[in-house]
């Protein structure tokens, strides 16, 4: 480790109690995917799988398969109205294997992904929590850009979960749409303005009445890591915001630990990664050195690297 970055880890972990650090000459470029694969939130999986998970979620009409768990949500097939039928559920089915052969037949070096907490982590949970999990695939454009497709991910734990949970455009871009692929890009946009938005519930018995929009989002960039970022910001799975971070529980220093981010550290920054009813945050900052340094932090949780909803029906 860099010795300025070790002498300002060393500060930290006397302010805080949960400190975080990535080293850029061992770890690589510190971004959100490689975090990822870093806390083993990232295993590799079927392309198959992953499209038959996203009509499986809309089967449900939850996150997770119920009859697995507890129940905590009527499932899609006991609720009385119209979004849903034998025709309905074909058709869409029709869209989401439409879908799956124009990615198969026009990216290259395809690629599926399972994002879900390790399951040993479970061990460290307060509460119950039904095994969630979701799938994105990603892969190389002709034109060597890389198209990155999700499902929107409910957040049911952090402070802001109100407004992360619409997603508002169903394919973003790094750059201007007029320098992408437009022959690819329009057909898949075709498929997902067929794919209209399906509600859902989460923690919905016991007055909790929550519903999320899952729909299959998109995001096109010139790297890999780019397009899965901004695939997954677009999902509301994964939340970034630059701002200076105020604690407000002083069992942690926060004054003093604020005032050394403030001073020490540049481009700080919040990542937060929602799994539903689990949330892992961090709030970090880059040393002289190039290094990143920072804090897990509280958000009513067991332990500070990451928070949980209490169902309580």
């Amino acid at each position: 480790m860099h010795s300025e970055t070790e002498q300002l880890l060393a500060t930290l972990e006397l302010l805080g109690s949960s400190s975080f650090v990535w080293e850029t000459a061992t770890q690589d470029e510190f971004n959100i995917w490689n975090l990822m694969i870093s806390e083993g939130f990232v295993n590799l999986t079927d392309i198959e799988l992953a499209f038959k998970h996203w009509q499986n979620i809309e089967k449900w009409g939850t996150p997770t398969n119920q009859q697995e768990f507890y129940e905590y949500a009527p499932p899609r097939s006991e609720r009385k109205d119209n979004t849903w039928n034998e025709s309905i559920a074909n058709e869409r089915l029709g869209y989401y294997q439409q879908l799956q052969q124009l990615a198969e037949n026009h990216l290259q070096n395809i690629q599926a992904y399972n994002l879900s907490v390790p399951k040993a982590a479970h061990q460290y949970f307060e509460w119950e929590h039904p095994y969630f999990s979701v799938s994105i695939v990603v892969g190389e454009t002709s034109d060597r850009h890389y198209f990155c497709l999700a499902p929107t991910i409910p957040d049911q734990v952090s402070y802001n979960y109100r407004d992360r949970n619409q997603a508002t455009t169903q394919i973003v871009y790094e750059e201007s749409p007029s320098e992408a692929p437009q022959t690819l890009i329009t057909e898949v946009q075709i498929l997902l303005n067929n794919l209209t938005p399906i509600t859902n519930y989460g923690y919905y018995h016991g007055g909790y009445n929550y519903t999320y929009q899952h729909q299959i989002v998109g995001a096109l960039a010139k790297t890999k890591t780019t397009a899965i970022e901004l695939a997954l910001q677009a999902a509301t799975m994964v939340f970034l915001e630059k701002r200076t971070v105020e604690y407000a529980d002083g069992r942690y220093n926060s004054r003093k630990l604020n005032q050394f981010m403030n001073q020490c550290l540049h481009n700080r920054t919040d990542y937060s990664i929602s799994f539903w009813d689990v949330d892992y945050t961090y709030e970090v900052g880059q040393t002289p050195a190039g290094d990143w340094i920072g804090v897990r932090c509280l958000r009513r949780a067991v332990t500070p690297s990451q928070g949980e909803f209490e169902y309580n029906p």
